[in-house]
């Protein structure tokens, strides 16, 4: 409590706990995918550029790196950021690609420094190093104590061909220079620790190309530096098989696999996702991933359809499609630039997963989780046309929608736009796309603004306390559209007192809220039922 001394203004901190969602957008993006180069761990990307510093351009991606080109189509149509998941197979892993470097002793040198990829695959062959001699970094020092340091040139030459050999290691292909490092672990250039490995190894701003490894030669300072070397060469990369040119070198991937990549979401617990499998359609690889969002409960995948299918065909294959209300299907593929070919004019059809992604993430930010994302406000920037065998004719359309297959068709004036907003399901309440992350919107931001509520004491005060914060929510929620109603009472209500908090569940301690909402559409209450106590918390939805 402050003390007041003098007149004016005092602000004092309370204990009093705020109500505020740990999620607060309604969903990030996630691909999951293989390519060439990047890091094994999920890598939060903000822009093109920022997948392009961890992952490669096109000119890293082997043709055709799925995950390159859905990511690319995700900025493209408005996407903000997304979680790169950069797969691997389990069978045969990656191998990175390093090099050893001795020191500058006389006579026998020895080992001093290993140079690594900065992440496995054969993209890391195409790297090449300098060492050249710094400075002096403390002339004045007795000669016994004194820091001879060195540099360190990075060179990237992707092959001008895939498969080709790299180019020749140049000015041109300078992508990182590190002036004045040392092998000594405690000295210092201008105020700033210099060891290259705290430099160059730096998770914010180290080098994107390699890792160092000290080899701690017993060699004396500064004789333990790395000998001088003019583009040395990593060797030993490997995409996860025998070396061989690629793409023929690519391992295929296998149904789990993915479900490894999929379970490495578990480290952003309580975020919902919308998630695309980039380019993969077998619905031995998208069904058991699927079945992963739906228990997972706050993911919803949007899976890409097979190329060269006819309407009648992609009909006919999504019968067979699971029916979980927490994916949905678009067709045809699109054609876009050929981001592949240097030349102009030249094109490339791609799974359209990574637009959608991107649309969905730019509804959600523009007119809200509960506006569908289709319309003539969704036109695919980039996108050339639909693939032939995908122009569609209204039975086609008709067709397509009766087997939950949401169309991508071209409309003067708008370009190409997405026209459907199913869901896989059948069920009238879940059968629409912004039904559906309507829900997972709901139940992911109603469990986070609740969780105050676990070890207080389990009375009254309490539920009156979370019947607010949720009416606020729900209150706001409603007034900006997200659900329908005219007025507050027919759209939502919240339970929370003692004809749901019995003597019994108050002993166990669980304290009990049912929150019901009228959504969109259709105008039908969804209850959600909230159970917080001392362990954590459940949320259920059931329709009524």
């Amino acid at each position: 409590m402050a003390v007041l001394t003098r007149p004016g203004v005092y602000v004092d901190q309370s204990a009093f706990p705020t109500y505020v969602s740990a999620t607060p957008g309604t969903a990030s993006a996630c691909f999951i995918g293989m390519c060439p180069r990047g890091p094994l761990t999920p890598t939060v990307v903000s822009s093109w550029k920022a997948f392009v510093s961890n992952y490669g351009g096109f000119e890293t991606a082997y043709a055709p790196s799925q995950l390159h080109l859905a990511v690319y189509s995700y900025f493209s149509a408005g996407g903000t950021s997304a979680v790169i998941i950069r797969m691997t197979t389990a069978a045969s892993p990656p191998v990175a690609a390093t090099k050893m470097l001795n020191d500058s002793a006389t006579g026998t040198p020895k080992a001093t420094l290993q140079v690594v990829a900065d992440n496995p695959g054969q993209w890391g062959n195409n790297v090449f190093v300098d060492i050249t001699p710094g400075t002096l970094l403390n002339p004045t020092a007795p000669a016994g104590s004194q820091v001879l340091s060195f540099n360190i040139v990075v060179h990237y030459c992707p092959p001008a061909v895939a498969g080709g050999p790299p180019g020749t290691p140049g000015p041109a292909n300078i992508v990182e220079v590190w002036p004045d490092v040392s092998m000594v672990a405690t000295s210092m250039n201008a105020g700033i620790n210099n060891y290259a490995l705290n430099v160059v190894n730096s998770p914010y701003t180290g080098s994107n190309y390699i890792t160092l490894v000290d080899q701690h030669s017993t060699t004396a300072a500064p004789a333990n530096n790395p000998a001088t070397v003019n583009g040395l060469q990593l060797s030993g990369g490997l995409d996860g098989s025998t070396p061989a040119a690629p793409p023929a070198n690519a391992p295929t991937p296998q149904p789990t696999d993915f479900q490894n990549a999929f379970a490495l979401l578990n480290q952003f617990p309580d975020q919902p996702f919308v998630i695309n499998l980039c380019g993969q359609w077998d619905p031995t690889v998208t069904g058991p991933i699927v079945g992963l969002a739906q228990t997972r409960g706050d993911c919803f995948v949007v899976l890409d359809c097979p190329p060269a299918y006819t309407p009648t065909a992609m009909a006919a294959w999504a019968i067979n499609l699971g029916r979980s209300e927490k994916a949905a299907v678009y067709y045809p593929q699109v054609i876009i630039s050929d981001p592949y070919s240097p030349n102009a004019g030249v094109t490339r059809t791609v799974a359209p997963g990574g637009y959608v992604v991107g649309t969905y993430i730019a509804t959600d930010l523009n007119r809200g989780v509960a506006k569908a994302p289709a319309g003539l406000g969704t036109s695919l920037l980039g996108v050339y046309g639909v693939e032939a065998t995908g122009v569609l004719t209204n039975v086609d359309m008709g067709n397509l929608n009766q087997s939950m297959v949401n169309c991508l068709i071209s409309v003067p004036g708008s370009g190409v736009v997405v026209w459907g907003a199913r869901t896989l399901s059948q069920y009238l309440v879940t059968r629409y796309v912004p039904v559906t992350r309507t829900l997972i919107y709901l139940s992911t931001q109603l469990a986070a603004m609740t969780k105050f509520a676990v070890f207080e004491p389990n009375d009254w005060v309490l539920w009156n306390l979370i019947t607010s914060v949720i009416s606020q929510f729900l209150g706001a929620f409603w007034q900006s559209g997200g659900l329908s109603g005219t007025s507050a009472s027919q759209a939502y209500y919240v339970t929370c007192d003692s004809t749901n908090n019995t003597p019994q569940s108050i002993q166990n301690g669980i304290v009990n809220v049912e929150v019901g909402v009228s959504l969109e559409y259709p105008a039908e209450f969804v209850v959600i039922k909230i159970g917080q106590w001392a362990g954590g918390q459940t949320v259920s939805v059931s329709t009524s």
